[in-house]
């Protein structure tokens, strides 16, 4: 009896889960805090392929705020207050202050993010150059994206250390993407060496 409960309980619990991953893979919305970023429960959610709303995150003469309208109801929210979105592409970004990061690889260990100065004009556009940044949680403060960071940031990992060293000439190669893996080639290296 108990182990039929417990297994009817995981069957239960897994597809739930299974929904939950499933309704998210197609929609798009905003994330309140890092906890709701972590479990990817989105707010004002909506099935991007099905359904429309607008996300907008330069407001003229508000450039801290967010406003999304939904359901018909627009709403205002600061961006000191949102962790960030997910737009209808599929794509998530982080506020950081006023400032808005894209994340290349949401869901995995080590986050990496992307800074475009939002620039106008061509001049300027090269001025501002990309910057990449790193953490090692959804919470924490994103930092520079180079080996003396990382390694910094994982002290007790020399195995990583070595194979940053090994696999990397010089910190413009540490957000390279590995199409055989799926991932980013410093993720895949994180995770196959925090022995």
């Amino acid at each position: 009896m108990k182990k039929t409960y417990y297994l009817l309980t995981m069957a239960f619990s897994m597809q739930i889960f299974t929904q939950n991953l499933f309704a998210q893979k197609d929609s798009s919305g905003v994330y309140i805090t890092a906890d709701d970023f972590k479990n990817r429960k989105l707010s004002y959610a909506i099935n991007y392929k099905t359904e429309k709303h607008k996300i907008n995150t330069y407001v003229l003469f508000k450039g801290n705020t967010i406003r999304v309208k939904h359901q018909g109801i627009t709403y205002d929210l600061k961006k000191s207050e949102t962790y960030g979105y997910r737009d209808t592409k599929g794509r998530e970004y982080r506020f950081i202050g006023e400032a808005e990061y894209t994340i290349l690889n949401p869901g995995e260990q080590l986050l990496l993010y992307v800074y475009q100065h939002p620039a106008h004009s061509g001049k300027e556009a090269d001025k501002y150059a990309p910057a990449y940044y790193f953490t090692t949680d959804a919470a924490g403060m994103p930092q520079a994206l180079t080996k003396e960071n990382l390694k910094a940031a994982f002290p007790e990992y020399h195995k990583f250390h070595d194979a940053l060293d090994e696999n990397f000439k010089n910190n413009k190669e540490l957000y390279v993407y590995d199409r055989f893996h799926k991932m980013y080639k410093l993720s895949w290296l994180l995770k196959n060496n925090i022995n």
